[in-house]
């Protein structure tokens, strides 16, 4: 089991520990991101957020992939806010992307400004999704995709190793209903085994009409 202190900067980095973790999150959690973007289906042009850029290392690569389109993004760490705008301040020297820090479910961003959205091993720390992904789906333009990345409760070491009182780790079954019920059509849900670790990948979309 992880101690509290460890956890809690697992769920939002301060400090200087906080940036030791940022840089071993960024390299721990790179095959479950890049899983995400593969997921997304970029397009050149498309206008991407990401919920909870952390280390903003994601953001740099779908940059790459995204080269007139714009990305956005919101986290509620200073630090990593910090890190991630130092990270790609290139791209918002260049007015390509706007990175935020703020409450995901309260998003200071227009609606229906985004083409695709994604976010990876954030909801263990929402005391309810609905929320959360009611403000991803306001972002989202009709048939908009959404990726959601999480370890779930079927994934038996991950809730032997987080303490409870931190991370909350929900069903595949769950995610899927609340995503439905925030106004998502589910497309797909991809588990795989990553080494120790189980993942799941939940893919929706904002439907046209609702």
């Amino acid at each position: 089991m992880k101690p509290d202190f460890i956890a809690r900067q697992g769920r939002r980095p301060s400090g200087l520990l906080g940036h030791i973790v940022a840089r071993v999150m960024a390299m721990e959690t790179r095959v479950e991101n890049d899983r995400a973007l593969e997921l997304l289906e970029l397009r050149a042009d498309d206008d991407v957020f990401e919920i909870g850029f952390g280390h903003g290392a994601t953001l740099y690569r779908a940059a790459q992939m995204v080269r007139n389109g714009h990305l956005a993004g919101a986290d509620f760490s200073e630090v990593m806010v910090k890190i991630a705008r130092d990270r790609n301040h290139r791209s918002i020297e260049e007015g390509r992307m706007d990175l935020r820090l703020a409450d995901t479910a309260n998003l200071p961003f227009d609606d229906e400004g985004f083409d695709k959205a994604y976010s990876v091993h954030t909801i263990y720390f929402w005391a309810s999704l609905e929320p959360h992904l009611r403000e991803v789906l306001r972002l989202l333009r009709p048939m908009g995709r959404f990726v959601l990345g999480f370890r779930p409760h079927e994934d038996a070491n991950a809730v032997a190793s987080f303490p409870a009182s931190i991370y909350r780790f929900r069903t595949i079954a769950e995610v899927q209903a609340a995503l439905q019920l925030s106004g998502f059509a589910v497309v797909k849900t991809v588990t795989s085994p990553l080494q120790s670790r189980l993942m799941t990948w939940i893919v929706a979309e904002r439907p046209v009409h609702g």
